[in-house]
């Protein structure tokens, strides 16, 4: 469920964003398909670079209180 939250909100954003910039007219339906793919692409590349450091983070933060809870402990 949370993949499917993330991907809809990704591709709202991404038509949201589309309709703030003009197309011109002589542009047809294939440009505006196109430059709405690419925005949602950029927006997934985004979040999953986000989540790739909340982990690195969170294992280096675990990581961490593993040390300190095993060196309080000897």
């Amino acid at each position: 469920m949370h993949r499917t939250s993330i991907t809809e909100a990704a591709l709202l954003t991404a038509l949201a964003f589309n309709t703030v910039f003009r197309i011109p007219p002589e542009d047809g339906i294939f440009t505006q398909i196109l430059g709405v793919t690419i925005i949602f692409g950029a927006i997934l590349w985004l979040i999953e670079v986000a989540r790739d450091w909340e982990e690195r983070r969170r294992k280096k933060c675990e990581k961490q209180n593993s040390i300190q809870n095993g060196g309080n402990a000897a």
